[in-house]
């Protein structure tokens, strides 16, 4: 009888250490997972302090997270958004046109019209970078060509995507250069 009292021992500490394990998982799983039942009255209706959005500021926090190919993402953003008048950006937070992940981490906080829906427009940014952390570690090439070549063929539903990002890129060049011209990074 008490060669089995150790193993019970055992078997208890393995169980309570299982538990935790699973229990801070979901946790974190749930924390990264877009939430159901939030809708966009609700979030419209909860005053967040946050930042009011601008291109500058949008740039700025871009610049902050690290955001690779800046030129090609604000050039997105513009598009997804209607130059930021669309219903998504608006309702939705979303500057990106995205919708909610389902591989891989996220900071969206339900669905909204079809599209991720966020606490304000800075969970939509960090939403990108989290995609693009995501897929530029799948990428052969860590280089702006590869990433573009992506977007064209997973991000958009156009055949003309990278036209119409170069044809933005074009007219935003020297505000993004601006923006940017303080970090080396980029």
């Amino acid at each position: 009888m008490k060669k089995f009292e150790g193993l019970k021992k055992v078997n208890r500490k393995k169980f309570f250490y299982y538990a935790l394990i699973i229990s801070i998982s979901y946790g974190i799983g749930h924390y990264f997972s877009p939430v159901s039942g939030v809708n966009a009255t609700e979030v419209n209706s909860k005053k967040l302090k946050t930042e009011e959005f601008s291109e500058e500021a949008l740039l700025s926090f871009m610049r902050e997270l690290r955001i690779k190919y800046p030129e090609t993402v604000l050039a997105q953003a513009r598009l997804e958004t209607g130059n930021f008048t669309s219903d998504i950006f608006k309702e939705n937070h979303n500057l990106f046109g995205m919708k909610v992940a389902g591989k891989r981490p996220t900071s969206a906080i339900g669905v909204h019209r079809g599209h991720a829906q966020y606490r304000d427009w800075k969970d939509s940014v960090v939403d990108y970078a989290l995609f693009q952390s995501y897929i530029i570690a799948k990428l052969p090439k860590n280089n702006s060509d590869e990433y573009r070549n992506y977007i064209q063929k997973f991000y958009s539903e156009t055949s003309d995507y990278l036209t119409r990002i170069d044809r933005t890129i074009e007219f935003d060049k020297s505000k993004i250069a601006l923006a940017y011209q303080m970090n080396s990074i980029f």
